[in-house]
């Protein structure tokens, strides 16, 4: 098991009642429903980096959004053909 560390944070009384309200009707503890809380927001920001990195590319590269599924599709037509090639 991942070593556990405590962690004190400050929040608004507000905040936390509503915390503890969401965490009771999904019957978890406040702690469990925290660190799910971080682990999504950390998924998100991974997510949003990914995206703007995608579009920097795509950017520098001239693709469009609608150039996305011909190109796609290209590649995937590409690739099976290269494995089928390869057997």
């Amino acid at each position: 098991m991942e070593q556990q560390k405590n962690l004190h944070a400050s929040i608004p009384a507000a905040l936390l009642t509503e915390a503890e309200q969401a965490a009771s009707a999904v019957h978890v503890s406040v702690d469990e429903w925290v660190r799910d809380a971080m682990q999504r927001r950390l998924r998100e920001e991974r997510r949003q980096r990914i995206y703007a990195y995608g579009e920097q590319q795509a950017k520098k590269l001239g693709i469009k959004e609608e150039d996305v599924e011909r190109i796609i599709h290209e590649f995937r037509q590409e690739n099976q053909q290269s494995n089928e090639r390869g057997r």
